[in-house]
């Protein structure tokens, strides 16, 4: 038997932006700001019926508010009836920020015998529903809990049961808004990763925390589907599972945000003028921009620059105002930046630094002695049997392995070297 479902949680629908204030933007973008999350809540429904699912998982905080605007309800309805339209069902639980006794259930008045489910709603708080797919087959069963208020004290774990013996052959699903490994006095169900997996569920859809967080195969935060704030920094989006025999067959992350924040780190050691050095910067840029099923319409950045460079000197306003209006040029209404961080140190001639007699001196010449790196590569070398098991490298690919992280270690470890003997010339 074979069916698909998808995981979305923490929509958020009326939560504002914040940090705006750091971006340069006309307004044909600050309206784009007004439709993200619109726009990504859309785009998590257009995909479910792309992809034909049988289910949609909500998994908490749908709504940022207990004070629900109209305009929100709307985009809710609107993309349920869409999704039942499709022939989907939806299973929907309530978090922290929308409980069940914020929805006023004139506007939700789903009945029982609804496809649309919302946990506490059109069903008892708890509930253990079956899984029928499209082809009208009982796939498996699903448990939820949703809070019927704002707090949700005490461990939420103790309401799932573990499959009976009609049950184990099937797939199970629990669906919880959670704070898992917090500590037990947290107000937002707190619970252990072990009492997930001694239920032995084929998959834990989560909610609660907005950064993706893959706990296990089958336990999975998978996070807001739009940023709003330089804390919510990378891809967001959802999971979109494929299930073959009662076996997960696909499990994959799908990017849906509109607007996203970024943080970027870019190196320029290896540059060997300025030109050379805002080249580089542009190319980390257009590559996070033009990754594979990107969809976002507006990055904001915040990008450091960092590395050891002869052409100190010209790390100046006129490179980082160069940087500036050339991204202006190429990326126009695409990418905006918040700040710039200059990490850049001169080059330190190598004999300055291997005759230092002090912690720099010493710091690099470990770093430059090949034999040394290997050696400290070798006594690690049982700590990262995990990363080797999991890679299966062939013998050569080994070798590429370990010679990657040793030129990596060296290449910080001297431009370490090069911070500390610039530092110490500055005190000095």
């Amino acid at each position: 038997m074979e069916f698909s479902f998808i995981h979305v949680s923490d929509i958020h629908l009326g939560r504002p932006f914040s940090d705006l204030s750091k971006y340069s933007y006309d307004e044909k973008v600050k309206e784009k700001y007004k439709t993200a999350v619109e726009k990504a809540f859309n785009n998590v429904i257009d995909f479910a019926i792309s992809k034909c699912v049988d289910f949609v998982f909500i998994a908490g905080d749908t709504f940022d508010s207990f004070e629900q605007d109209f305009s929100s309800k709307l985009i809710l309805k609107e993309g349920l009836k869409k999704l039942e339209n499709s022939g989907i069902k939806v299973f929907a639980i309530c978090g922290n920020h929308d409980p069940v006794s914020s929805y006023n259930k004139n506007t939700f008045n789903y009945d029982e015998n609804s496809n649309i489910k919302i946990v506490g709603l059109n069903t008892p708080v708890f509930v253990k529903l079956p899984l029928i797919n499209r082809k009208n087959e009982k796939v498996g069963f699903v448990q939820a809990i949703s809070f019927e208020e704002e707090k949700f004290n005490g461990n939420p774990v103790r309401y799932f049961s573990q499959p009976n013996d009609s049950e184990i052959n099937l797939f199970n699903i629990g669906l919880l808004h959670c704070d898992l490994n917090a500590d037990a006095t947290s107000p937002y169900a707190p619970c252990l990763l072990s009492e997930l997996k001694s239920l032995n569920y084929n998959y834990w859809a989560l909610g609660h925390i907005h950064i993706p967080d893959l706990k296990e195969d089958c336990i999975q935060y998978t996070g807001t589907i739009q940023g709003r704030n330089t804390k919510e920094t990378g891809v967001h989006g959802i999971r979109y599972v494929r299930v073959d025999n009662n076996k997960i067959v696909q499990n994959s992350f799908v990017p849906i945000d509109v607007i996203r924040y970024e943080d970027i780190v870019c190196d320029i050691s290896f540059a060997n003028d300025e030109f050379e050095a805002i080249n580089a910067v542009y190319d980390e840029i257009n590559n996070i921009i033009n990754s594979e099923q990107n969809i976002c319409e507006v990055f904001l950045l915040r990008l450091e620059i960092k590395g050891c460079v002869k052409f100190f000197n010209e790390i100046n306003e006129k490179f980082f105002d160069e940087i500036i209006n050339k991204i202006k040029t190429d990326f126009s209404q695409k990418v905006y930046i918040s700040q710039i961080k200059n990490s850049v140190v001169p080059l330190v001639d190598d004999n300055f630094l291997r005759e230092d007699d002090g912690i720099t001196g010493a710091i690099y010449n470990t770093f430059e002695n090949n034999e040394q790196l290997e050696t400290a590569f070798n006594s690690i070398e049982e700590q990262l049997k995990n990363i080797m098991l999991n890679c299966n490298f062939k013998e050569e690919e080994y070798e590429n392995f370990k010679n990657q992280v040793i030129s990596s270690a060296k290449e910080e470890g001297i431009s370490l070297c090069n911070s500390l003997y610039n530092t110490e010339s500055e005190e000095g």
